[in-house]
């Protein structure tokens, strides 16, 4: 009987696995542990290498993978930790992971790997890296301008920081290398931008692959605080021989001594961007640049964190990586290894890291106009919608804007309608000919961020500001509509309404101080270039058609209230001479009808006061018409 039963058992075990569904059997089990103190890991991440198969560990830092056979490699990552892996033969159980901490230290002996080390096993990594802004951090020509007027021929123009903020002489450095020249900032902080008169190594790498990828961790609670600073990042240079290097895909299990081994690091895809791309001044110099007292001057981060793209729960949720390190085409990280580690192309980005690219600008707002008849005027409704960006539009340093223009035109003859509104483009869109883009007081918005420094100069560099003026940048998903009115002109005919919206890298008067003409990375400045003297962001038109008409007016009758008197030739003069309103009907203020509007109108005005001279038809005391239609506008209200 006993031997009967142990001839059965085989039997049994074989029709269950039979009938079992294959999931069930092919998995792959195990525990994580701390290798330092062996307890267990929650929330460790376990992945099956290159497949995009992970789970978390439970509390107890056991997991499962299921549905998995074969050979494969399983990773386990836990942040600020070195990779764990094993090869396995699933299905199978007991594999357990033991994950090192990464020793935090900051060796002053570390000599930091070149890009072109990291290129020897990333060449399309580095490829994509060289020449983009990142690497062409350390050598801003217009970072230099701010800081000491040293990066072009016009830079001492303008705001210096080493000769007009009130810091400089408490804080001669001030902290821009901690983002633009990363690498000897970690070694000696705080530190000035080096000398452009030699180019170092750190100035050339600017953002280089080690500045990234030794960061550990960010504490996003102080994410104000300035660049690869201690108070807020941890940044590892290891010691004795000891290499490590920090990713997000986890699942990495390459190691080369003392060139390559592979830590986890998830702040990558967002808040290690938000080391440089967010941070506040510090007013009152006691190192917190977390105080209610300090401005924002980076805001972009925090805008981000706030959206709902910033949200890991929202449908919406897409990270600094998703859209300005879109994947690149490649499937394979290193090409080092053999055989190669074939991945899913959608997990491996691009290094070019863009941003305020014809491509990006393009694609970051939609812009509507609807026009309509509202009594005497042809009314433009324009909205723009930031529904393509994760953060404000535009974001960045303060001097970053965008300037929407709109513009009314009789297409039969390309004569301009008359404004009417309240609404026009602020002084910081240059004051000048708008030939030359200088758009200041055109019918339009300025959208920036316009900080105040203690001396009331507006806008001033963002070290020296104690407040902020106006913030009319439009948040993510958010839409921002104006309305404006234009005076319908006399004889009808095809109006067309064209609004036009302008991304410019810097104020104008700041532009023209400095004299700049290409960026800070040597590229043309669109700011200084026609037709637009900016990047075109979006252009749309609404055009409507007025039936022929023909108004009629009582000459000289500037003001419109049906009578020519001693106001009139006043009112014309206000508006000729002293910014005063001008006339609703152009027609009825040419006085000489001579179709220019200058001062021998109200002197015509008042010969025909106090000397009896006629005014032209239709003359002053009877309504009609103008055959010559001069001007293209005309509102006039003294007529039944």
């Amino acid at each position: 009987m006993v031997r009967s039963s142990v001839l059965i058992l085989p039997c049994l075990l074989g029709l269950i696995a039979t009938f079992l569904p294959t999931g069930l059997l092919a998995q792959v089990t195990g525990v994580v542990r701390d290798a330092g103190s062996n307890a267990p890991i929650e929330g460790a991440l376990v992945s099956v290498q290159a497949t995009g198969v992970r789970v978390l560990t439970a509390s107890d830092g056991s997991y499962l993978i299921p549905g998995i056979a074969g050979e494969v490699v399983i990773v386990a990552a836990v942040p600020g930790a070195y990779h764990a892996s094993q090869t396995v033969l699933a299905p199978a159980t007991a594999v357990d992971l033991s994950v090192e901490m990464v020793p935090i230290e900051s060796d002053p002996a570390y000599v930091w790997l070149g890009p072109d080390d990291c290129g020897t096993c990333h060449p399309d990594q580095y490829a994509e890296w060289n020449g983009s802004p990142m690497q062409k951090a350390g050598l801003n020509t217009w970072v230099y301008d701010i800081y000491d007027g040293s990066g072009t021929p016009g830079g001492l123009g303008g705001f210096v920081y080493e000769r007009d903020s009130v810091f400089a002489a408490s804080n001669p450095h001030s902290e821009c290398a901690a983002c633009h020249q990363p690498e000897p900032w970690v070694e000696q902080s705080p530190i000035p931008l080096q000398p452009l008169d030699v180019v170092t190594d750190g100035m050339a790498h600017g953002v280089s692959c080690e500045v990234c990828h030794k960061l550990a961790a960010v504490d996003a609670s102080k994410i104000n605080f300035p660049g690869i600073v201690p108070e807020s990042t941890t940044f590892i240079r290891p010691s004795g021989g000891a290499q490590v290097e920090f990713g997000v895909l986890g699942d990495s299990n390459f190691e080369f001594p003392g060139l390559m081994r592979p830590a986890f690091n998830p702040q990558l895809v967002a808040e290690v961007c938000g080391t440089c791309h967010q941070d506040k001044n510090d007013p009152d110099e006691d190192g917190d640049f977390e105080e209610a007292n300090g401005v924002i001057s980076e805001p972009t981060y925090l805008e981000w964190v706030v959206s709902p793209y910033g949200d890991i729960n929202s449908p919406l949720y897409q990270s600094c990586v998703d859209c300005h390190m879109p994947p690149s085409g490649a499937d394979q990280v290193s090409v080092f290894l053999f055989p190669p580690l074939l991945r899913d192309p959608a997990t491996i980005r691009s290094h070019e890291v863009r941003g305020t690219t014809p491509q990006f600008l393009e694609n970051a707002v939609t812009l509507e106009i609807a026009t309509a008849v509202v009594g005497n005027e042809l009314v433009a409704s324009v909205s723009i919608t930031n529904d393509q960006t994760g953060h404000h539009v535009p974001t960045g340093v303060t001097i970053r804007n965008m300037i929407l223009v709109v513009e009314a035109t009789r297409v039969d003859d390309g004569a301009l309608l008359l404004h009417t509104g309240t609404e026009t483009v602020h002084a910081l869109g240059g004051v000048g000919s708008p030939s030359q883009g200088y758009y200041a007081g055109l019918p339009g918005k300025l959208f920036g961020k316009v900080n105040i420094a203690a001396s009331g100069q507006s806008p001033t560099f963002f070290t020296d500001a104690v407040s902020i003026v106006f913030d009319n940048r439009i948040p993510a998903l958010e839409t921002d509509t104006t309305s404006y009115p234009f005076l319908l002109p006399s004889g009808g005919g095809t109006l067309e309404v064209t609004a036009r919206l302008i991304y410019r890298r810097s104020w104008r008067a700041l532009t023209d101080a400095k004299g700049w003409t290409t960026d800070g990375h040597g590229n043309p400045l669109a700011d200084v270039q026609g037709p637009y003297f900016g990047h075109l962001m979006e252009e749309k038109a609404s055009s409507i058609v007025l039936p022929f008409t023909t108004p009629e007016f009582r000459r000289g009758d500037a003001n419109g209230d049906a009578a020519v008197d001693l106001a009139d030739a006043v009112s014309v003069l206000e508006y000729l001479f002293i910014d005063g309103d001008a006339p609703l009907c152009f027609e009825a203020a040419d006085g000489n009808d001579d179709a220019i509007l200058d001062l021998a109108d109200p002197i015509r005005v008042l010969m025909y006061l106090f000397g009896g001279t006629p005014l032209s038809a239709p003359g002053a005391l009877a309504c009609g018409p103008d055959a010559a239609g001069s001007f293209s506008s005309c509102a006039y209200s003294g007529c039944p």
